[in-house]
């Protein structure tokens, strides 16, 4: 049985003209190395046992023939091989699994549903639309994980049989109202869920998200905390919402995401999807991002020197990752042209302690956080406001000398497939 072990007993390896090396020693079980090892031998005779265990994992098959292959060699390199083929692995009969919530709150029954490809399932659910939970084999009357009964799990996040104390599988998908069935494949290591799409939004009442406090830090190196409103929300593509819980309506959302369409209601431009949506009642501003998003889907823009298009206008960037106050989240706009409209002020001034600080310059990057980029020495810039720097820069986008009497809201739109940057003033 899959979980048991094997004997192996090698009576007697001889040689008697070249002394001994090495017992080479390999266990397949359909076409899978289950495990090798090496063992040194001298003289001109040896003899080995082992024991090898037979783990249960995917793509075993009932009634798999376990071969094992061994190569005694000696010392001028010449070998020996055979291969061993006498015995054959069972899988575990699993008549059905139970879904276990690793938080507790009952246990949900598995049947057998596909017995030829090992396909267990469950349905009429009415689950969350991200749940973690063990998949046990039996259950105590309570309801919760018999661990004397085979228990699976997450291991390096893949699905693997697990002993007490190892982690649940987890399924999230917040696109779902939630998971009304649950299949797993029990053949290819596959666990699935099923359930009926959210749709989109059609009001947001910032009075009911929840408060998180954030520390930013602003082109001059001071730290501020301060309470944020936040809230997860599935976002349609051209539908309108209405919004509740701001003040100065038509200047209150991110421009590049919402189009203020009323006197309470804008549309949504971005892609449809799951959004953390965040507004901050100091500045009575809502900004929008998907925080594990990546480029091709979207870029992120980070450096000093700008700052949300609102009045008043300050720059509030840093170089940092902290908050939405230090980076622009930008929308695509089409496949690989990507857009954000943000205050951009450059200062030069020489005697300042850190004349850096005062500048613009920016990266756009991959994903939220430090890594891949677009490099600025390999794009044409349609404007003498901007400039593609030097090596030493490093790639960065940077103001010029004719920024510095212009500051103003910008909308900047790259085209990574043709390498060019639009640079325009919007106010």
């Amino acid at each position: 049985m899959y979980g048991d072990s094997i004997s192996l007993s090698v009576g007697e390896i001889t040689d008697n003209i070249t002394p001994l090396s090495t017992l080479e020693i390999k266990v397949v079980v359909n076409d899978v190395i289950i495990t090798k090892e090496s063992v040194r031998t001298k003289g001109n005779s040896a003899s080995y046992s082992a024991k090898y265990q037979i783990p249960f994992g995917p793509y075993m098959p009932d009634n798999a023939p376990v071969e094992v292959y061994i190569s005694s060699i000696n010392v001028e390199g010449n070998h020996t091989d055979e291969i061993i083929s006498t015995a054959k692995v069972r899988r575990p009969q699993i008549p059905q699994l139970y879904l276990v919530p690793v938080a507790g709150g009952g246990s949900t029954k598995l049947s057998l549903t596909d017995a030829a490809n090992y396909i267990y399932s469950a349905s009429n659910l009415n689950l969350a639309n991200e749940i973690t939970f063990y998949l046990a084999t039996k259950i105590t009357r309570f309801g919760n994980v018999d661990w004397t009964g085979m228990v699976f799990g997450s291991a390096n996040g893949e699905l693997a049989e697990i002993q007490e104390g190892g982690d649940g599988i987890t399924l999230s998908d917040l696109t779902l109202i939630g998971y009304k069935e649950i299949n797993v494949d029990l053949f290819n290591y596959v666990v699935t869920g099923v359930g009926d799409p959210l749709t989109p939004a059609t009001s947001m009442d910032i009075t009911t998200f929840g408060s998180v406090d954030i520390n930013s830090t602003d082109h001059l190196n001071v730290t501020t905390a301060a309470t944020w409103k936040k809230a997860v929300i599935y976002l349609g593509k051209d539908t309108e919402m209405t919004v509740t819980g701001v003040s100065n309506f038509s200047k209150a959302f991110t421009p590049d995401f919402f189009e203020v369409t009323g006197a309470n209601t804008v549309k949504f431009l971005g892609e449809t999807g799951v959004y953390t949506v965040y507004y901050l009642p100091s500045a009575d501003y809502v900004y929008v991002e998907q925080p594990n998003a990546v480029f091709p889907d979207v870029l992120w823009l980070d450096g000093v020197g700008f700052g949300r298009p609102q009045t008043p206008l300050a720059k509030t960037s840093s170089w940092n990752w902290n908050s939405p106050l230090e980076y622009a989240f930008c929308r695509k706009v089409s496949a690989g042209v990507f857009q954000t409209t943000i205050y951009v002020e450059h200062v030069i001034d020489e005697t300042a302690a850190e004349p850096w600080r005062l500048r613009f310059s920016a990266k756009f990057f991959h994903q939220r956080g430090w890594g891949g980029e677009v490099d600025a020495r390999e794009y044409t810039i349609n404007s003498d406001l901007f400039v593609a720097p030097t090596d030493a820069d490093l790639g960065n986008f940077n103001g010029t000398a004719n920024l510095v009497s212009v500051p103003g809201v910008y909308r900047i739109t790259i085209d990574t497939n043709l390498k060019t940057l639009s640079f325009v003033k919007v106010n």
